[in-house]
């Protein structure tokens, strides 16, 4: 429009001009809305709008392995058109690998021992970087002390899965398949928890001393007993059950063992998602008579407890247990197992569980 003039049609059209001396009288604000506003247009079929959306916090991180929790800072909002859902995140092979790399890097990882301090020193750090708090629960044993790693993510609903595998190794062997993989399964876990959330609350636990630290077969599985012992009536209630990650990276089959003294409702859960990914595997009773696992001070405790395992490599409790020893389809499909069963252990999953 020219400076200081009226619209190129102004003067020729009377009815315009008796509208707009209304409109700025104020007569027709009530019905025709805002008179200054041009009317909107009608957008074109097939234009896209923008579409405000609705921030989404990410899960929440506990921080602090007693029992107190925090969410992460919310994302920021944005109004952007929503992107279609993200693809579910897989287990990762490169990292599971590095991982159990880095803690064989350590060497021999006696119970008590510098080796087993500095394995989890390094798995407190990676989970630190994950944005989890850490705990470090120490407790003696015959070859000095030990300490648990321990960190939690809460889940929609707050019972508890435990979800561990041990730091230590036994003399000799540097120990990458028992059980340098297993903690590498359980970071695994804890990264894609971290991002996707989780239908249970689970506890993620790196346990020392677990292998036969003094010659007496009756004493080990330190760390997870130390563990289950500072548990409260109603942490045990809590606890909808442990899950066992323990040499799960060599060998074609793959089983679930229990002691037999406890409930077998996590044993009978993992068979039914092994069952669901076409996983082929079995129950076994648990060989020993105090258990080869730390799933056994919670199963004595009445908590369901199951261990996942592979023995059927021949470098076990050897010098030869190392990482490129290993069999990366074995690891990824042990993973994805427990995985699976972490996305899928929601309210109802846990009523069977862990009947009320």
């Amino acid at each position: 429009m020219p400076a200081g003039g009226a619209g190129p049609h102004s003067g020729s059209q009377p009815w315009l001009r008796a509208a707009l001396a209304l409109c700025a009288s104020g007569v027709l604000v009530a019905t025709l809305g805002a008179c200054a506003a041009p009317p909107s247009e009608t957008p074109a079929l097939g234009t896209p709008t923008t579409a405000a959306t609705t921030p989404v916090a990410p899960p929440a991180i506990e921080t602090s392995a007693l029992e107190t929790s925090a969410p992460l800072a919310p994302a920021n909002p944005t109004t952007a058109t929503p992107k279609p859902a993200a693809k579910p995140l897989d287990v990762s092979a490169k990292r599971m690998l590095a991982d159990t790399a880095a803690l064989e890097r350590y060497g021999i990882r006696v119970p008590g021992s510098d080796a087993e301090a500095r394995a989890a020193a390094y798995v407190a750090g990676r989970m630190r970087d994950m944005g989890y708090h850490v705990d470090i629960e120490e407790f003696a044993t015959p070859g000095g002390t030990s300490r648990n790693v321990i960190a939690r993510l809460k889940g929609s609903d707050p019972r508890r899965l435990v979800l561990g595998a041990h730091l230590d190794t036994r003399s000799g062997t540097p120990g990458a398949n028992d059980d340098a993989a297993g903690c590498a399964v359980v970071l695994d876990i804890a990264r894609i928890s971290a991002t996707e959330g989780s239908p249970v609350s689970i506890e993620f636990v790196f346990f020392g001393s677990e292998e036969y630290n003094d010659g007496n077969p009756r004493d080990h599985h330190r760390g997870s007993r130390y563990r289950v012992s500072k548990m409260t009536r109603a942490q045990r209630a809590g606890t909808v059950g442990m899950i066992s990650v323990d040499v799960v990276a060599y060998g074609p089959h793959l089983h679930v063992r229990t002691m037999g003294i406890g409930p077998l409702t996590m044993s009978k859960y993992l068979l039914k998602r092994a069952s669901a990914l076409d996983i082929a595997m079995t129950h076994l009773k648990d060989p020993g008579p105090t258990g080869w696992s730390d799933h056994e001070p919670y199963e004595k405790a009445g908590i369901p407890a199951a261990w996942i395992e592979r023995l059927q490599d021949p470098k076990y409790h050897t010098a030869g247990d190392v990482t490129s020893h290993l069999q990366r389809p074995a690891l990824v499909e042990s993973a994805r197992l427990v995985l699976d069963a972490v996305r899928h252990m929601d309210a109802r999953a846990i009523g069977r569980i862990r009947p009320e």
